[in-house]
């Protein structure tokens, strides 16, 4: 796949065609089976961790690849283009090493970060809950301080967290703090691991933390509780002002995720038909295809120009939400119409194009819906005129 990555130097290119062997070697020969449920996600992605390549812009010291941000990017568009959720999975696993390392606790909670960016231990970031998806003021997961003990204690639940229902090493965000936490605590429990329509293999959970005792060294940042104005459209939490940091570098980075599963489905499309024969002749020679094929390549073409100003925008949050918007509705779209194009064979496991079809219909919802992407923009927009 050629980089749509901006701005690539001699040692990127270098780097690219290393993961590219790598993930052909190490990934490719395994996806089929992680989709079967006959190995396990982090079987495979561990070996990735052995090169450096989970933690990739971490220094070699802790077991990363001491590489650029660029180096991830182009890390992200490589999985991506052969399985979804092997990116997802390894993106949320350094959440916790990542906050850490934001939050200015890498000298104290170095102990964590090793192992998540060596693939050693799992990580995940746990943020939405069954009553606060879009709207988030609707947090209930809470932090309370023992300060006889000097330690806090966690109440809540957390859904749809990815690694969540296999890591080791969670960030649980609640309405007042978010903390370091480990699974292996009294009080956490899984209640359940999802089974979805597509990103099989993927470990997507709903959490449960009753009365977890948490160390205070554990504290990325913490708020003592204000009154719950329920109701009221003041209402908000420490854990939302805290996070409109991180929401723009992580709606432009599943753009670029939607755009990779796109090319890939774009790629198949066009390579069938040029190889399916059909009246004598291949269907890429009639119109009802060629045309497809046509329009599936521009919008491909467009949303990859406007994931490129949002990479090189990163703390843009309406770019960033347009190109979510467009890179992912027309991802679908994409998507959908190779499936068209491959006909019969395309519904099918027989080439990858329905897997991308099933796997990209999540990235309309997560990280922020459509509907929620269009209200940043225009809210964008009306602010402007202001």
């Amino acid at each position: 796949m050629e980089s749509i990555i901006p701005n690539l130097n001699d040692r990127d290119l270098a780097f690219k065609e290393a993961i590219d062997n790598i993930i052909s070697n190490e990934v490719v020969p395994f996806i089929d089976e992680v989709e079967q449920g006959k190995i396990d996600i982090w079987d495979v992605l561990r070996q990735l961790g052995k090169h450096g390549l989970i933690g990739i812009t971490y220094p070699r010291e802790f077991g990363g690849y001491g590489g650029t941000y660029n180096q991830e990017l182009l890390m992200t568009e490589a999985l991506c283009y052969q399985s979804y959720p092997m990116d997802m999975s390894r993106g949320s696993s350094t959440y916790p090493a990542s906050l850490i390392r934001i939050f200015g606790k890498t000298k104290l909670l170095r102990n964590y970060i090793d192992p998540l960016v060596k693939g050693e231990k799992i990580g995940s970031f746990c943020f939405t809950e069954p009553d606060a998806g879009s709207d988030l003021s609707r947090m209930k997961t809470i932090y309370e301080k023992d300060e006889k003990n000097d330690e806090f204690i966690l109440n809540g639940e957390k859904r749809f967290i990815v690694n969540g229902s296999v890591a080791d090493t969670l960030v649980v965000y609640a309405r007042n703090g978010a903390f370091i936490i480990q699974s292996d605590w009294d009080g956490f429990e899984v209640i359940e691991e999802y089974s979805m329509m597509g990103l099989h293999g993927l470990h997507l959970g709903h959490l449960k933390f009753d009365n977890v005792r948490v160390p205070k060294e554990n504290e990325l940042y913490y708020r003592e509780p204000k009154p719950s104005t329920e109701g009221t459209r003041k209402r908000r939490t420490e854990a939302i002002s805290s996070m409109q940091q991180f929401l723009a570098p992580e709606r432009a980075m599943m753009a670029l995720q939607a755009i990779c599963v796109a090319k890939r489905a774009l790629d198949e499309a066009i390579r069938y038909s040029r190889e399916r024969v059909q009246f004598n002749r291949p269907i890429s020679e009639f119109e009802g295809i060629s045309f497809k094929i046509a329009e599936m390549a521009t919008n491909y073409e467009a949303g990859k120009a406007l994931v490129q100003k949002s990479l090189q925008n990163m703390n843009d949050g309406a770019l960033a939400a347009m190109a979510k918007l467009f890179a992912c509705t027309n991802a679908f779209k994409i998507c959908d119409d190779a499936l068209q194009v491959l006909g019969g064979i395309g519904y099918t496991n027989k080439y990858p194009v329905e897997r991308c079809l099933r796997d990209i219909r999540l990235s309309r919802i997560g990280g922020g819906t459509d509907e929620i992407m269009k209200y940043i923009i225009q809210k964008d927009i009306y602010k402007k005129l202001k």
